[in-house]
């Protein structure tokens, strides 16, 4: 008992350091409060103090001194657990990150995004960046990071590359996939932009993001402004179409795009855009050599209801596809258009005959073959 007390003695004190007048002092006591953060004992201790200790942490963040990093890594960490969220949130966190990020006044933005990036984990933490409620300056911190994450990477080190964390988090509440999808402003074309980056990070935050804005398009009244932006849905189609550049090496970004057009071809007016940007041949070309499992089950779906469009329940000639481009005529059955024989799934298959088939996949189908 008398060791416990003295440990608590011990803690009590450093926490005390965090505000003595001495910078040497402060920036000390911070670095043994940021080590303390690397072990789950540690954390635990200190989440524990969470209403003496995030205070002076806190106002260190803006400190002169060599004091504020480990102050601010120290946070960073802490944010992780619920409990210092909740308390973070209660002491508003968010804003005052924000705060200091606007007016420069930490020598550390990346240490503060990543620290808004742990804190948006939770829904309280996304209503508080997006700062809902306040009619005035709703979406503003939120418009603020889009800015940063957006301009170009100057140097070595990117700076704002955790905004792409931080984007999947509030989209998934409305009011953060609406300011996303602001009428006029073509976000989600800058943001498909991050599609091809060399960050793995940028490419998955934004694939991410996208898909959330997709999925609930048609409940939030954004679907009209989403197939305004066409450059973005054609970058979407690219990058899952398969090449050489970074984005279309990355599995997770391509399986969260095929997801988020499996949402938009569910719905007559978006398949009717898509079909006009190509979309079956440019599906079927990337399921050619798809070797992810998840990418290629959301193409055949999406195969799916492009076959709909042209076939019905007795896969008989139907005429005009209306929702095809102008003056197509679909064939007569065994031969499908070019593109959707191309993007067809092994159910779909039923409705033709012939050479009608899936392009030969080898990856796919010993896939198929583990399973059984």
């Amino acid at each position: 008992m008398v060791q416990a007390g003295q440990h608590a003695d011990e803690l009590q004190e450093l926490i005390e350091f965090l505000s003595d007048k001495r910078a040497p002092v402060r920036t000390h006591a911070a670095e043994l409060v940021e080590g303390l953060t690397g072990s789950p004992e540690g954390m635990s201790t200190l989440s524990n103090r969470a209403d003496t200790l995030l205070p002076p942490l806190l106002r260190l963040i803006a400190d002169t001194t060599e004091a504020s990093r480990p102050a601010l890594t120290a946070l960073v960490n802490l944010a992780q657990e619920p409990g210092v969220q909740s308390a973070l949130l209660a002491l508003h966190a968010p804003a005052r990150a924000m705060d200091y990020l606007r007016e420069n006044a930490c020598a550390h933005p990346g240490l503060l995004i990543s620290l808004l990036a742990n804190l948006t984990a939770s829904e309280e933490g996304s209503e508080a960046l997006l700062q809902l409620g306040q009619s005035s300056v709703e979406g503003l911190h939120t418009a603020t990071l889009l800015k940063l994450f957006l301009q170009p990477v100057v140097g070595s080190e990117d700076t704002y590359e955790h905004v792409a964390t931080i984007l999947p988090n509030v989209t998934r509440l409305a009011a953060g996939r609406q300011l996303l999808l602001q009428p006029g402003r073509g976000l989600l074309t800058a943001l498909s932009s991050q599609l091809r980056s060399k960050s793995e990070l940028r490419r998955r935050g934004s694939a991410r993001a996208i898909k959330n804005c997709f999925f609930a398009a048609e409940e939030d009244g954004t679907l009209e402004d989403i197939l305004a932006e066409e450059a973005a849905l054609t970058t979407m189609l690219d990058v899952i179409s398969g090449g050489e550049a970074e984005g279309e090496a990355d599995g997770e970004a391509r399986e969260a795009l095929s997801e988020a057009l499996l949402c938009l071809v569910r719905v007559p007016t978006a398949r009717k855009v898509l079909w006009r940007l190509d979309a079956p041949k440019l599906i079927g070309k990337g399921y050619e050599l798809e070797e992810h499992r998840g990418v290629c089950a959301a193409m055949e779906a999406i195969a799916e209801f492009f076959l709909e469009d042209g076939f019905g329940e007795e896969g008989g000639k139907e005429g005009p596809v209306e929702d095809g481009p102008a003056g197509f005529v679909m064939p007569e059955p065994g031969f499908l258009p070019p593109g959707v024989a191309q993007g067809l799934s092994p159910s779909a298959r039923r409705h033709s005959s012939g050479e009608t088939s899936l392009p030969s996949n080898p990856h796919r189908l010993a896939h198929i073959e583990e399973i059984e």
